[in-house]
């Protein structure tokens, strides 16, 4: 009766660590300067009999963690990016923060029209990246806490900025 009292305590307790939340919260600027909020996260709740993970806006019905969640990023000829989760236009930057977790996307240097990108640096946590294709991706890895790593796609590590260890 014992072992099964402590089987039996350890299974909630083992199906509520699933649940988490990753709010986010930013600002993005358009080239106008006007700056817009940013409300976008990630959540896995227990629902009735099932879980609901959701991204932003938009939420799915599931049974388990979903293994990641890519957001795409558009660059166009301006130099410009569109993020369609975070707004209907093209504009110029973001900063959000998003569970422990930061990421900014600004213009630096000299624009080149014929590699709009270049310009252009990603900030994921501590680590800085410069623009490598007019596709790149964040993809967000889940674990069953949350947000476990943050990856991007078409980025090439800038080692322009040195960071004292």
């Amino acid at each position: 009766m014992f072992v099964v009292t402590l089987s039996f305590a350890a299974v909630p307790s083992s199906a509520n660590a699933a649940d988490w939340r990753a709010e986010g919260k930013g600002e993005l600027t358009y080239p106008s300067g006007r700056k817009e909020s940013i409300d976008f996260g990630f959540a896995y709740v227990k629902h009735f009999d099932t879980h609901i993970f959701k991204a932003g806006e938009a939420q799915l019905r599931t049974n388990e963690v979903p293994p990641n969640y890519i957001l795409n990023v558009i660059v166009n000829d301006e130099g410009l990016i569109y993020v369609a989760e975070f707004a209907n236009g093209f504009f110029k930057s973001f900063d959000l923060t998003i569970g422990t977790h930061t990421l900014s996307v600004y213009p630096r240097g000299s624009f080149d029209a014929d590699k709009p990108y270049k310009h252009l640096v990603f900030e994921l946590d501590d680590r800085s990246y410069i623009v490598d294709t007019t596709h790149p991706t964040l993809k967000f890895e889940f674990d069953e806490n949350g947000i476990n790593e943050i990856k991007g796609s078409g980025l090439i590590k800038d080692l322009s900025i040195r960071r004292s260890q």
